[in-house]
């Protein structure tokens, strides 16, 4: 540890160092989370609550049921929904992350609301699957 010299100079000097180097490492860190969103789970019941302030986001646009688009780390982040009602309900945000090889689009999620219990309509497994099982 430094030690002053009566002004302290030294300790001011180690202080700003230190400062300087954690606004770099929470710079890098923020760059890192920018490009990987971490597609947080919450359970439906969460989505009418202040989670976009909670999650360091904030909310662009809303309709009556809650935000439709949110910003997060630099990047937009829009509501999207499930279609099929045999996977229950879940609401997430998501956002373009480019084409792949097929040219389909990728995206990646922010946060993701689903229903607390197991959806229904569980499908029976083929005939192939079992003998792949072995039974």
């Amino acid at each position: 540890m430094a030690t002053t010299t009566g002004n302290g100079s030294d300790t001011s000097a180690l202080f700003g160092l230190l400062t300087e180097t954690l606004k770099r490492i929470e710079l890098a860190m923020m760059a890192l989370a920018s490009q990987h969103p971490p597609n947080w789970r919450k359970p439906l019941s969460e989505y009418g609550g202040n989670w976009v302030s909670r999650i360091g986001a904030h909310e662009i646009k809303r309709d009556p049921y809650g935000p439709t688009v949110v910003w997060w780390m630099g990047h937009y982040y829009l509501r999207r929904c499930g279609s099929n009602p045999k996977y229950g309900a879940a609401i997430w945000f998501s956002r373009p992350v480019g084409s792949g090889e097929e040219g389909e689009s990728g995206y990646v999620r922010l946060i993701t609301f689903s229903q607390e219990s197991p959806p229904t309509g569980v499908e029976s497994l083929p005939d192939y699957v079992v003998k792949a099982l072995g039974y």
